[in-house]
Parts: C-alpha cells; structure tokens; sequence
C-alpha cells in the first residue's frame, strides 16, 4: 500500500472510532457549551507544543465562535525555542500566570488540550480551573497517557476533567509503521482533534438555534454581508474577550 493510501485509510478507520465510540460524552459537552454560551459565559482553550494548534483552530476564525478565548504563550509555542517550549510544558506554577489574566468565571469551560496527557502544566491547568469553577474538558489520547510516566502531581488529565474526550491515538502519536524500521510517521492527533471540536462548534450551534439564542458564529470576510454580521458579534463578545 502506497503511504498516501496507508494514512487515508487509518485516519478515517481513527475519525469513525473515536466518533462512534463517544457520542454520548460528545452530546454531554456540547448541551453544557451551549449553555454556557447561552448564559454570556465563555468558552477557553488551552494547550502547549503541537498542542497549541486546537487553541488557533477554535479561536478568530470563519465558522467560528467568538465566545472562545484563547490561553496563549508564546514561549509555549513552538516558533520562537521548541526545546524551551518542551521544557515549560513540564514546569510548576505557571497555570494561574497564564489563566488569571482573563479573569475566568465560574460556570465557565475550559479546553484542556495534551496528547500525552501526562505534562504538568495541561494538568496543573485542568486543576486549577476545576478549583476556580470552571467545568474542564480534557483531550487526550488515553492509550498514550496510560503508558506516559507521569508529572509530579502524580495525574492524568482525563482524571482529574469533567468530561474526558479521547483522540484514540496511539503512544507516541505517529500512526503508520515504516517497515523495517522500529518508529512509525504522520501522527493522528492534530486530525482527530480538530474534528472532535468542529463537532462539538456545530452541535452546539444546532442546540442554541433550536433554543433561539443569537449565534456566536464568526463569518468569513470574504463573504457578502460578512463584515455587518460580524460587527455584532463582536461588539457584544469583545467586552468579555480580551483578543477580539
């Protein structure tokens, strides 16, 4: 099988387990987004390394909700020092630095993103939102995190989340083996990831346009009528998001 066909087939083989097998906890999530959006409350993400990429896929983009506010750091980004990005996402201390800032909520929900599921700072992020009232929901590979040494804290993060989503990767990520080799290519997480969140963007919306609550919805400015539906969108959800 040519290597194209080979990811092709194993990722769509992943989408449908990880959907199929989870729809439940799917549906859970997205009854409590849509009422959290329903109450003027906020929706955040977070998430280190290539992990980071959930937080740019949820925020500030055409299809989009702007009730998402984004958890960023540079230096846990991987553009500026990946080696020191890796090296903070296993450091103490730094969640309430980077959570507080937006003056998070109760009643409000946060996006915990950690393919491993076992680095501090996803852990001590999911922690201290719990502690602060936020409802958490983890996305992991649970096979990964079973098998990962764990962090001083002695956690998991989908033990420590309200609802636990998992990506049904494989340890290490990487998903198709490289014959005569002992390492496998082409990682699953970034894919199933996006999907398990554009799922849940659209369940939600389903569910607040069946309640009759205004749209959060960010249009493409590329489309006609865009750039006037966007205006009151945004004024109403900047006040509470310090990046719109």
């Amino acid at each position: 099988m040519k290597g194209i066909d080979a990811y092709y087939a194993a990722i769509q083989s992943l989408q449908q387990q990880v959907i199929e097998s989870q729809r439940p906890v799917l549906e859970a999530v997205s009854q409590s987004m849509a009422d959290t959006i329903s109450a003027d409350k906020r929706l955040f993400l977070f998430g280190t390394g290539h992990s980071h990429m959930m937080v740019e896929e949820g925020f500030y983009r055409a299809g989009g909700l702007a009730c998402v506010v984004p958890v960023f750091s540079g230096a846990l980004m991987l553009h500026d020092n990946a080696r020191l990005s890796g090296f903070l996402e296993r450091s103490s201390g730094m969640a309430p630095i980077l959570l507080e800032p937006l003056n998070p909520q109760p009643g409000e929900m946060i996006f915990v993103y950690s393919n491993s599921g076992v680095n501090h700072l996803p852990v001590e992020m999911a922690l201290f939102a719990a502690k602060i009232g936020l409802k958490v929901v983890a996305v992991c590979s649970k096979n990964y995190a079973r098998v990962a040494p764990l962090s001083s804290l002695g956690k998991r993060l989908f033990e420590v989340a309200d609802f636990e989503l998992d990506n049904g990767g494989f340890p290490g990520d990487a998903l198709i083996p490289v014959t005569g080799t002992p390492w496998k290519v082409s990682p699953s997480s970034t894919v199933i990831n996006a999907m398990l969140w554009n799922c849940l963007v659209t369940e939600t919306v389903f569910i607040l346009q069946e309640r009759g609550i205004p749209l959060p919805i960010i249009a493409s400015l590329n489309m006609a009528g865009a750039a006037e539906h966007n205006q009151a969108v945004l004024d109403k959800w900047r006040k509470v998001n310090p990046y719109l």
